[in-house]
Protein backbone atom coordinates (compact mmCIF):
# COMPACT_ATOMS: atom_id res chain seq x y z
CA UNK A 1 0.00 0.00 0.00
CA UNK A 2 1.23 3.49 -0.86
CA UNK A 3 1.41 6.22 1.80
CA UNK A 4 2.26 9.92 1.48
CA UNK A 5 5.85 9.65 2.72
CA UNK A 6 6.65 6.83 0.31
CA UNK A 7 5.03 8.71 -2.55
CA UNK A 8 7.16 11.78 -1.82
CA UNK A 9 10.24 9.56 -1.71
CA UNK A 10 9.48 8.27 -5.22
CA UNK A 11 8.78 11.78 -6.54
CA UNK A 12 12.03 13.07 -5.07
CA UNK A 13 13.88 10.31 -6.88
CA UNK A 14 12.60 11.24 -10.35
CA UNK A 15 15.43 12.22 -12.65
CA UNK A 16 15.41 15.93 -13.41
CA UNK A 17 12.82 17.00 -10.84
CA UNK A 18 14.50 18.37 -7.71
CA UNK A 19 13.09 19.86 -4.47
CA UNK A 20 11.37 22.84 -6.15
CA UNK A 21 9.59 20.48 -8.54
CA UNK A 22 8.41 18.22 -5.72
CA UNK A 23 6.95 21.23 -3.90
CA UNK A 24 5.09 22.42 -7.03
CA UNK A 25 3.64 18.97 -7.67
CA UNK A 26 2.38 18.52 -4.10
CA UNK A 27 0.77 21.98 -4.21
CA UNK A 28 -0.87 21.27 -7.59
CA UNK A 29 -2.26 17.81 -6.79
CA UNK A 30 -2.85 18.34 -3.07
CA UNK A 31 -0.65 15.39 -2.12
CA UNK A 32 2.13 13.26 -3.55
CA UNK A 33 0.07 10.07 -3.26
CA UNK A 34 -2.61 11.51 -5.54
CA UNK A 35 -0.09 11.77 -8.38
CA UNK A 36 0.07 7.99 -8.62
CA UNK A 37 -3.72 7.75 -8.93
CA UNK A 38 -3.82 10.30 -11.75
CA UNK A 39 -4.15 9.30 -15.40
CA UNK A 40 -1.41 9.99 -17.95
CA UNK A 41 -3.49 12.64 -19.69
CA UNK A 42 -3.89 14.70 -16.53
CA UNK A 43 -0.19 14.37 -15.77
CA UNK A 44 0.60 15.74 -19.23
CA UNK A 45 -1.94 18.57 -18.85
CA UNK A 46 -0.35 19.69 -15.56
CA UNK A 47 2.83 20.71 -17.44
CA UNK A 48 4.81 19.65 -14.38
CA UNK A 49 6.40 16.51 -15.84
CA UNK A 50 8.61 15.68 -18.78
CA UNK A 51 7.81 12.60 -20.89
CA UNK A 52 10.65 10.82 -19.16
CA UNK A 53 9.23 11.60 -15.71
CA UNK A 54 5.77 10.35 -16.71
CA UNK A 55 7.37 7.17 -17.95
CA UNK A 56 9.08 6.74 -14.59
CA UNK A 57 5.80 7.37 -12.75
CA UNK A 58 4.04 4.66 -14.75
CA UNK A 59 6.61 2.02 -13.87
CA UNK A 60 5.44 -0.88 -11.70
CA UNK A 61 7.00 -0.74 -8.26
CA UNK A 62 7.04 -2.66 -4.98
CA UNK A 63 5.76 -0.10 -2.51
CA UNK A 64 6.65 -2.21 0.50
CA UNK A 65 10.26 -2.53 -0.66
CA UNK A 66 10.43 1.23 -1.27
CA UNK A 67 9.07 1.88 2.22
CA UNK A 68 11.79 -0.33 3.66
CA UNK A 69 14.46 1.63 1.77
CA UNK A 70 12.97 4.82 3.13
CA UNK A 71 13.21 3.56 6.69
CA UNK A 72 16.79 2.41 6.16
CA UNK A 73 17.75 5.92 5.02
CA UNK A 74 17.17 7.24 8.55
CA UNK A 75 20.28 7.33 10.78
CA UNK A 76 20.11 5.56 14.12
CA UNK A 77 18.40 7.69 16.76
CA UNK A 78 17.09 10.20 14.22
CA UNK A 79 13.55 11.26 13.38
CA UNK A 80 12.21 11.67 9.87
CA UNK A 81 9.63 14.16 8.60
CA UNK A 82 8.25 14.92 5.14
CA UNK A 83 7.19 18.27 3.74
CA UNK A 84 3.52 17.21 3.86
CA UNK A 85 3.53 16.75 7.63
CA UNK A 86 2.57 19.51 10.09
CA UNK A 87 5.77 18.97 12.09
CA UNK A 88 7.86 20.17 9.13
CA UNK A 89 9.24 23.68 9.95
CA UNK A 90 6.88 26.25 8.46
CA UNK A 91 9.57 28.80 7.57
CA UNK A 92 11.51 26.24 5.55
CA UNK A 93 8.37 24.95 3.86
CA UNK A 94 7.79 28.40 2.37
CA UNK A 95 11.09 28.74 0.47
CA UNK A 96 11.34 28.04 -3.27
CA UNK A 97 13.07 24.66 -2.96
CA UNK A 98 12.49 23.11 0.48
CA UNK A 99 13.89 19.61 1.06
CA UNK A 100 11.18 16.96 0.56
CA UNK A 101 12.49 15.23 3.70
CA UNK A 102 14.34 16.20 6.85
CA UNK A 103 16.24 13.94 9.21
CA UNK A 104 16.61 15.32 12.71
CA UNK A 105 17.88 14.65 16.20
CA UNK A 106 16.46 16.69 19.04
CA UNK A 107 13.30 18.73 18.60
CA UNK A 108 11.63 20.40 15.62
CA UNK A 109 9.60 22.64 17.93
CA UNK A 110 12.60 24.96 18.36
CA UNK A 111 12.05 26.28 14.83
CA UNK A 112 8.61 27.71 15.65
CA UNK A 113 9.84 30.88 17.34
CA UNK A 114 12.20 33.74 16.39
CA UNK A 115 15.47 32.54 14.90
CA UNK A 116 18.68 33.96 13.47
CA UNK A 117 21.45 32.32 11.46
CA UNK A 118 24.93 33.41 12.51
CA UNK A 119 27.62 32.53 9.96
CA UNK A 120 31.15 33.57 9.14
CA UNK A 121 34.76 32.61 8.67
CA UNK A 122 36.23 29.29 9.75
CA UNK A 123 39.33 31.23 10.82
CA UNK A 124 37.92 34.33 12.51
CA UNK A 125 39.93 37.06 14.15
CA UNK A 126 39.74 37.71 17.90
CA UNK A 127 37.32 40.52 17.05
CA UNK A 128 35.06 38.14 15.13
CA UNK A 129 35.12 35.56 17.92
CA UNK A 130 34.22 38.14 20.56
CA UNK A 131 31.36 39.66 18.57
CA UNK A 132 29.88 36.30 17.51
CA UNK A 133 30.02 34.95 21.05
CA UNK A 134 28.51 38.05 22.62
CA UNK A 135 25.65 38.48 20.16
CA UNK A 136 24.78 34.78 20.00
CA UNK A 137 24.74 34.54 23.80
CA UNK A 138 22.66 37.67 24.31
CA UNK A 139 20.14 36.67 21.64
CA UNK A 140 19.85 33.09 22.90
CA UNK A 141 19.25 34.34 26.44
CA UNK A 142 16.12 36.15 25.20
CA UNK A 143 14.71 33.05 23.51
CA UNK A 144 16.01 33.53 19.95
CA UNK A 145 17.09 30.27 18.29
CA UNK A 146 20.65 30.46 16.94
CA UNK A 147 21.13 28.48 13.72
CA UNK A 148 24.47 27.68 12.08
CA UNK A 149 26.43 24.89 10.42
CA UNK A 150 28.66 23.34 13.16
CA UNK A 151 31.83 24.29 11.24
CA UNK A 152 35.02 25.52 12.85
CA UNK A 153 35.15 29.24 13.62
CA UNK A 154 32.08 31.45 13.81
CA UNK A 155 29.62 28.54 13.51
CA UNK A 156 30.95 26.69 16.55
CA UNK A 157 31.36 29.89 18.54
CA UNK A 158 27.72 30.83 17.93
CA UNK A 159 26.46 27.36 18.92
CA UNK A 160 28.63 27.31 22.05
CA UNK A 161 27.63 30.80 23.18
CA UNK A 162 23.93 29.99 22.77
CA UNK A 163 24.30 26.89 24.93
CA UNK A 164 26.31 28.70 27.60
CA UNK A 165 23.59 31.36 27.77
CA UNK A 166 21.02 28.68 28.55
CA UNK A 167 19.38 29.12 25.14
CA UNK A 168 18.72 26.93 22.13
CA UNK A 169 20.67 26.36 18.95
CA UNK A 170 20.37 24.20 15.83
CA UNK A 171 23.11 22.84 13.57
CA UNK A 172 22.42 22.07 9.91
CA UNK A 173 24.51 19.30 8.36
CA UNK A 174 25.98 18.99 4.88
CA UNK A 175 26.05 15.19 5.28
CA UNK A 176 24.02 12.45 6.90
CA UNK A 177 23.41 12.70 10.64
CA UNK A 178 25.47 9.55 11.08
CA UNK A 179 28.54 11.69 10.30
CA UNK A 180 29.53 14.44 12.75
CA UNK A 181 31.51 16.93 10.70
CA UNK A 182 33.95 18.11 11.77
CA UNK A 183 34.52 15.14 14.06
CA UNK A 184 36.10 17.42 16.68
CA UNK A 185 32.62 18.86 17.33
CA UNK A 186 31.05 15.58 18.43
CA UNK A 187 30.65 16.76 22.02
CA UNK A 188 29.18 20.07 20.87
CA UNK A 189 26.70 18.20 18.66
CA UNK A 190 25.60 16.05 21.62
CA UNK A 191 24.99 19.15 23.73
CA UNK A 192 22.94 20.76 20.96
CA UNK A 193 20.60 17.76 20.82
CA UNK A 194 19.69 18.19 24.51
CA UNK A 195 17.87 21.50 23.96
CA UNK A 196 17.97 22.16 20.22
CA UNK A 197 18.24 20.22 16.99
CA UNK A 198 20.60 18.63 14.48
CA UNK A 199 19.08 18.66 10.99
CA UNK A 200 19.92 17.33 7.53
CA UNK A 201 18.20 16.65 4.23
CA UNK A 202 20.80 13.99 3.43
CA UNK A 203 20.06 10.32 4.15
CA UNK A 204 22.16 7.93 6.19
CA UNK A 205 25.56 7.26 4.68
CA UNK A 206 25.93 10.62 2.89
CA UNK A 207 29.51 11.75 3.42
CA UNK A 208 30.47 15.41 4.00
CA UNK A 209 31.42 16.13 0.39
CA UNK A 210 32.31 19.71 -0.49
CA UNK A 211 29.46 20.13 -2.99
CA UNK A 212 26.86 19.32 -0.30
CA UNK A 213 27.52 22.43 1.75
CA UNK A 214 26.31 25.15 -0.66
CA UNK A 215 23.12 23.06 -1.02
CA UNK A 216 22.86 22.83 2.77
CA UNK A 217 23.18 26.61 3.16
CA UNK A 218 19.71 27.29 1.75
CA UNK A 219 18.32 25.37 4.75
CA UNK A 220 20.30 27.49 7.23
CA UNK A 221 18.81 30.67 5.79
CA UNK A 222 15.39 29.13 5.08
CA UNK A 223 14.85 28.07 8.69
CA UNK A 224 15.45 31.57 10.05
CA UNK A 225 14.11 35.10 10.07
CA UNK A 226 17.44 36.40 8.84
CA UNK A 227 21.18 35.84 8.49
CA UNK A 228 23.93 37.67 10.37
CA UNK A 229 27.37 37.59 8.73
CA UNK A 230 30.15 38.22 11.24
CA UNK A 231 33.36 37.82 9.22
CA UNK A 232 33.81 36.48 5.70
CA UNK A 233 36.47 36.72 3.03
CA UNK A 234 35.62 37.54 -0.59
CA UNK A 235 34.91 33.92 -1.45
CA UNK A 236 33.10 32.44 1.51
CA UNK A 237 30.30 30.02 2.22
CA UNK A 238 28.85 32.64 4.55
CA UNK A 239 28.28 34.93 1.57
CA UNK A 240 26.56 32.08 -0.28
CA UNK A 241 24.19 31.78 2.69
CA UNK A 242 23.60 35.55 2.68
CA UNK A 243 22.75 35.55 -1.04
CA UNK A 244 20.38 32.62 -0.56
CA UNK A 245 18.71 34.52 2.27
CA UNK A 246 18.07 37.47 -0.05
CA UNK A 247 16.53 35.15 -2.64
CA UNK A 248 14.27 33.73 0.08
CA UNK A 249 13.15 37.16 1.24
CA UNK A 250 15.09 36.96 4.50
CA UNK A 251 16.86 39.91 6.11
CA UNK A 252 20.65 40.04 5.85
CA UNK A 253 22.62 41.69 8.63
CA UNK A 254 26.36 42.21 8.90
CA UNK A 255 29.00 43.21 11.44
CA UNK A 256 31.12 46.15 10.17
CA UNK A 257 34.80 45.25 10.16
CA UNK A 258 38.31 46.56 9.74
CA UNK A 259 38.61 47.76 6.14
CA UNK A 260 42.19 46.46 6.02
CA UNK A 261 41.20 42.92 7.00
CA UNK A 262 40.36 40.37 4.31
CA UNK A 263 37.84 38.84 6.71
CA UNK A 264 35.86 42.09 6.71
CA UNK A 265 35.41 42.15 2.93
CA UNK A 266 32.21 40.09 3.01
CA UNK A 267 30.22 41.95 5.70
CA UNK A 268 31.43 45.39 4.59
CA UNK A 269 30.44 44.65 1.00
CA UNK A 270 27.04 43.38 2.13
CA UNK A 271 26.48 46.61 4.04
CA UNK A 272 27.29 48.63 0.91
CA UNK A 273 24.65 46.58 -0.90
CA UNK A 274 22.02 47.32 1.74
CA UNK A 275 22.54 44.78 4.52
CA UNK A 276 21.63 45.97 8.01
CA UNK A 277 24.78 47.06 9.92
CA UNK A 278 24.87 45.61 13.42
CA UNK A 279 26.87 46.95 16.36
CA UNK A 280 24.74 45.60 19.22
CA UNK A 281 22.05 43.07 20.00
CA UNK A 282 19.58 45.95 20.17
CA UNK A 283 20.14 46.57 16.45
CA UNK A 284 19.06 43.00 15.72
CA UNK A 285 16.06 43.07 18.05
CA UNK A 286 14.87 46.37 16.57
CA UNK A 287 15.24 45.14 12.99
CA UNK A 288 12.92 42.18 13.56
CA UNK A 289 10.66 43.83 16.12
CA UNK A 290 11.63 41.31 18.76
CA UNK A 291 11.23 42.13 22.45
CA UNK A 292 13.09 40.80 25.45
CA UNK A 293 9.90 39.49 27.02
CA UNK A 294 11.42 36.25 28.22
CA UNK A 295 14.96 36.43 29.54
CA UNK A 296 16.47 33.18 30.70
CA UNK A 297 18.79 33.25 33.69
CA UNK A 298 22.38 32.41 32.89
CA UNK A 299 23.42 29.13 34.51
CA UNK A 300 25.97 29.18 37.32
CA UNK A 301 29.53 28.62 36.20
CA UNK A 302 30.47 24.98 36.63
CA UNK A 303 34.26 24.86 36.97
CA UNK A 304 34.19 21.07 36.67
CA UNK A 305 33.80 21.51 32.92
CA UNK A 306 37.30 23.05 32.78
CA UNK A 307 40.58 21.17 32.52
CA UNK A 308 43.16 21.61 35.27
CA UNK A 309 45.17 24.10 33.19
CA UNK A 310 42.04 26.05 32.28
CA UNK A 311 41.04 26.31 35.95
CA UNK A 312 44.54 27.49 36.87
CA UNK A 313 44.54 30.21 34.23
CA UNK A 314 40.96 31.22 35.05
CA UNK A 315 42.04 31.78 38.65
CA UNK A 316 44.24 34.68 37.52
CA UNK A 317 41.38 36.42 35.68
CA UNK A 318 38.98 38.84 37.37
CA UNK A 319 36.35 41.40 36.41
CA UNK A 320 39.19 43.88 35.95
CA UNK A 321 41.01 43.66 32.58
CA UNK A 322 44.28 41.75 32.69
CA UNK A 323 46.74 41.57 29.79
CA UNK A 324 47.41 38.24 28.11
CA UNK A 325 51.17 38.63 28.62
CA UNK A 326 50.61 39.15 32.36
CA UNK A 327 48.58 35.95 32.51
CA UNK A 328 51.43 34.09 30.87
CA UNK A 329 53.91 35.40 33.42
CA UNK A 330 51.65 34.61 36.40
CA UNK A 331 50.78 31.11 35.22
CA UNK A 332 54.21 30.19 33.91
CA UNK A 333 52.63 28.93 30.67
CA UNK A 334 54.07 29.49 27.21
CA UNK A 335 52.43 32.17 25.01
CA UNK A 336 51.07 29.48 22.68
CA UNK A 337 49.57 27.46 25.56
CA UNK A 338 48.14 30.60 27.14
CA UNK A 339 46.43 31.57 23.87
CA UNK A 340 45.04 28.06 23.46
CA UNK A 341 43.59 27.99 26.98
CA UNK A 342 42.14 31.49 26.66
CA UNK A 343 40.36 30.49 23.46
CA UNK A 344 38.88 27.47 25.24
CA UNK A 345 37.73 29.64 28.15
CA UNK A 346 36.17 32.12 25.73
CA UNK A 347 34.32 29.43 23.79
CA UNK A 348 33.01 27.98 27.06
CA UNK A 349 31.74 31.42 28.04
CA UNK A 350 34.00 31.99 31.06
CA UNK A 351 35.89 35.04 29.77
CA UNK A 352 35.53 37.94 27.37
CA UNK A 353 38.18 39.65 25.23
CA UNK A 354 38.79 43.37 25.50
CA UNK A 355 40.66 45.73 23.15
CA UNK A 356 44.44 45.79 23.55
CA UNK A 357 44.74 42.02 24.21
CA UNK A 358 43.08 42.19 27.63
CA UNK A 359 40.64 39.68 29.07
CA UNK A 360 38.03 39.74 31.85
CA UNK A 361 35.67 37.28 33.47
CA UNK A 362 32.38 37.01 31.55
Amino acid sequence: MMDEKTAIWVLAGLNGLGPAGVKRIIEYFGSAARVFDTGRGQLVDSNLFTKSMIGQLNEKRDWEAIRNLLEKSTPSGAGFVSISEPEYPEKLKNIHDPPPFLYFKGSLDVFDGPSLAIVGSRRPTDYGRRIASRLAGELASTGVLIVSGLAFGIDAIAHQAALEAGGKTAAIFGCGLDYIYPRAHSTLASRIIESGSLLSEFPKGTRPERFNFPVRNRIISGLTDGVLVVEAAEKSGALVTANLALEQGRDVLAIPGNVESKFSYGPNDLIKQGAVPVTSVEDIMANFGWHKSEVFSRPDRDLSMLTANERTLFGYISVQPVHVDELGRKSGLSPAKTSELLLNLELKGFIMRKPGNYVVKA
